[in-house]
């Protein structure tokens, strides 16, 4: 049982995202410079890894960004209706269902089959109105995309119907060091026995290309994670010179409040399941976040926050609470902020450390975070 309780009238909202514009213009700029002159495809898909893609795509737009990448049309709407003007390339597939909402919100689609080309084009032509469009090519991750080998007679077709306006050609790396440049050089090949298609911009380079392979800039790069500050692939696999050019700078804060705190007995327990007894008097806060708001349960098994500028454990994780040992820090007060990534004072959770403790990547840190978590932009 608990020896004390603590609690008060929580203030404010109990867990939410603090993203800050400078480090992201920073990183955008570190971006730029090693790319050159290629165009910047910001790729906000999946919420923009849970950051917000409205705001990031607001922060990006401000500072001369004008084409974005998004995985879906109904993320792509979601910016339109948000009132992101420029080009939106939904990157993967679209049904049927979901053509007319691309032609009314301008929405680029990626094409890798005649058939929804065709379906694309009947659409656009009735509407009296060409569409934009990107090919996907498979030149070699073996995921979406039509095979390199059968791109050049695909891009014809699609090239010879009406309605369609080939803008690009696409495609992803493997990421595989020893693969990557001969991926490169069958883009360019496909470009090449399409002659006619001398206008399509080609890009091939997201944010692991852009930081380990130079030759793969071509005309459009897609950042994603970088614009983060986040580094996108184990280090061994980048080049170091051009991840210290880059000069990251992570973006992302995410914040919950002590909603309650107790001094729980030696012998008890704390969070589910078969647990070991405490040993000592342990005062215990309780977070207003849990896993429903996307913090993984597996922070239990290892991880920490930060509170009053110290490193508190995390003992458990349910659904809406995380349960953390104030033992280093026995000031702290219900409505405290805790740091669950992110700097506080001269500590940090950095996302590397969390994906460690999680055994997942920076990639799916914040990815579910839910859309009604609030996102503020500092």
């Amino acid at each position: 049982m608990a020896l004390h309780e603590e609690t008060a009238v929580l203030e404010g909202p109990v867990t939410w995202l603090e993203l800050d514009r400078a480090a992201l213009l920073h990183n955008l700029a570190g971006v730029r410079a090693l790319v050159g002159p290629a165009q910047i495809m910001a790729v906000l898909k999946t919420n923009a890894y849970g950051a917000g893609a409205i705001g990031m795509a607001r922060a990006l737009a401000s500072a001369g960004v004008a084409t974005f990448g998004v995985a879906t049309v109904a993320e792509g709407v979601e910016l339109r209706q948000a009132g992101i003007a420029g080009t939106i390339l939904c990157l993967t597939y679209f049904t049927r269902d979901e053509v007319d909402a691309i032609l009314e919100h301008n929405l680029t689609a990626s094409l890798f089959t005649l058939e929804a080309g065709q379906l694309l084009a009947e659409h656009a032509t009735t509407h009296c109105r060409h569409a934009p469009v990107w090919v996907k090519v498979d030149t070699g991750l073996g995921r979406l995309g039509v095979p390199y080998q059968a791109a050049p007679d695909l891009i014809r077709a699609l090239n010879a119907t009406p309605g369609l306006e080939i803008a690009g050609l696409f495609s992803t790396l493997t990421e595989n060091p020893g693969r990557d440049p001969l991926q490169v050089q069958r883009l360019l090949d496909v470009r090449r026995a399409v002659p006619e298609l001398t206008g399509a911009s080609l890009s091939l380079a997201s944010s692991h290309g852009i930081v380990s392979l130079p030759a793969g800039t071509l005309d459009v790069v897609r950042p994603g994670i970088l614009l983060h500050g986040l580094e996108p692939s184990e280090r061994e696999r980048m080049n170091l010179r051009l991840v210290a050019r880059a000069d990251l700078r992570p973006i992302t804060t995410w914040k919950a409040r002590v909603g309650f705190i107790k001094t729980a007995a030696p012998g008890e327990q704390i969070g589910y399941g078969s647990r070991p007894a405490l040993v000592d008097a342990t005062r215990v806060a309780t977070l207003t976040v849990g896993w429903a708001a996307g913090y993984s349960a597996n922070m239990s098994q290892g991880g920490a926050v930060l509170i009053q500028g110290r490193r508190c454990p995390v003992m458990a994780v349910s659904a809406n609470s995380t349960l953390v040992d104030l033992s280093d820090a026995p000031e702290t007060a219900t409505n405290s902020e805790a740091v669950l990534l992110g700097k506080q004072g001269n500590a940090e959770i950095t996302a590397d450390e969390m994906a460690r403790v999680t055994g997942g990547s920076v990639y799916r840190l914040l990815t579910a975070v839910p859309h009604a978590v609030p996102r503020v932009w500092r």
